[in-house]
């Protein structure tokens, strides 16, 4: 009877209330954001970021910002993905698979000079494209297949392959125009060259990114900030969504 009175006491006893800040609010605390970043870089540099793995291939991402991923695919029902840096396979069997769970009809292209297969792309929807993501001929296959298959649905972009910021910025001016507006072109590893993490990296996406907006890109993208309120991210500012047109807003 004692312990089922103290449950009973529990039960009715008045929830705190979680007020939900945006991202940006808490990172205007410098003490938090310092906290943040303290932590990110912890994570990055401890040697865990590389331990994930998808139908047995190695997968270099962070879990939150996985999980970001999985809420813009939700959001968007993507019919194209384009992924560039391929690796092991891992990110784009990721991709094409949870866009099966959620019953989206998409395709993933993932663009990379070496991919390494352990499984033939094509079962799962995957056009592998090898190759440099900059090259015309690549550009070109890409820009066929979306017309072929986007059917006017939304087309996501995310850029991993190449970190300098030379070649990062190549890839949002080629790849940004395949982005549909609402939608996103994600830029990873932003964090490197001290953003908080790899100090020694150099000039790499977070500058690419900050070259694309100041170049032009800000008049079509912003940065949204929202997609890192796990606070654990690999890609600080690289989430840029495509604005809409004055007239869709209006209609």
């Amino acid at each position: 009877m004692k312990h089922f009175i103290k449950r009973v006491v529990n039960f009715l006893r008045p929830r705190p209330q979680y007020i939900k800040l945006p991202v940006e609010e808490i990172l205007c605390n410098s003490s938090v954001k310092g906290t943040v970043d303290k932590f990110n870089n912890f994570y990055y540099t401890s040697g865990n970021s590389g331990n994930l793995n998808w139908r047995g291939a190695e997968m270099i991402k962070n879990p939150c910002d996985l999980w970001s991923f999985i809420d813009i695919f939700q959001e968007l029902k993507p019919s194209i993905i384009i992924e560039t840096g391929t690796h092991h396979g891992a990110s784009a069997m990721f991709y094409a698979d949870i866009c099966k769970v959620l019953n989206i009809d998409c395709r993933v292209i993932t663009i990379d000079i070496n991919p390494k297969w352990s499984i033939d792309p094509k079962s799962l929807n995957i056009l592998s494209i090898k190759g440099m993501s900059t090259n015309n001929s690549v550009v070109n296959e890409v820009k066929a297949y979306v017309e072929r298959y986007a059917n006017s649905g939304n087309v996501i972009v995310l850029l991993d392959s190449d970190h300098s910021r030379e070649n990062v910025l190549r890839e949002l001016s080629i790849y940004s125009q395949f982005v549909t507006e609402g939608s996103y072109a994600i830029v990873e590893d932003t964090n490197v060259n001290g953003h908080p993490s790899f100090p020694a990296h150099g000039p790499g996406p977070w500058e690419a990114v900050d070259d694309f907006l100041d170049g032009g890109g800000s008049t079509c993208f912003e940065v949204d900030r929202s997609r890192e309120r796990f606070l654990l991210t690999f890609n600080p500012r690289g989430y840029l969504r495509k604005k809409k047109s004055i007239s869709k807003i209006r209609s």
